[in-house]
């Protein structure tokens, strides 16, 4: 994997944003994946939405073309070591995107996000500046 969505940019896919749709075209689907989390997120804003199965009916189609990044072992535990690594720094962050950057992370792939906040804050082991904020190549 070499790019992990975050959910506003897997939202800006499922809503056809023109930019998104572009980049993403240009680049092998194996080489893009949604961390489960960020999967249950979407499908909790599409069953909360006034369009419940139109919304979940993209949600699928997005899920068919790119592979979903379990939590596996090796994320919870980087997952554990980044946010008392930031919780002893005072910074807060919330648990899905601690969750979803800590996947990105453990695949040494870069994770794509329109949040403004997100920083390369963490030192919590190898590959971790590879996980900032990044650009749809």
């Amino acid at each position: 994997m070499r790019v992990v969505l975050d959910s506003n940019i897997a939202i800006a896919a499922m809503n056809q944003v023109a930019a998104v749709i572009e980049r993403l075209a240009k680049m092998p689907a194996d080489d893009v994946g949604i961390p489960m989390v960020a999967i249950a997120e979407l499908a909790y804003g599409a069953r909360r939405s006034r369009r419940v199965d139109a919304n979940l009916g993209r949600l699928a189609a997005l899920r068919s073309e790119f592979a979903a990044m379990p939590v596996n072992d090796a994320v919870a535990d980087r997952y554990g070591a980044v946010r008392a690594d930031l919780q002893t720094r005072g910074v807060a962050k919330s648990d899905f995107d601690l969750l979803i950057a800590c996947t990105a992370l453990e695949t040494e792939a870069v994770l794509v996000t329109a949040a403004s906040r997100a920083r390369p804050a963490p030192t919590a082991g190898p590959g971790t500046r590879r996980a900032a904020r990044g650009r749809l190549p």
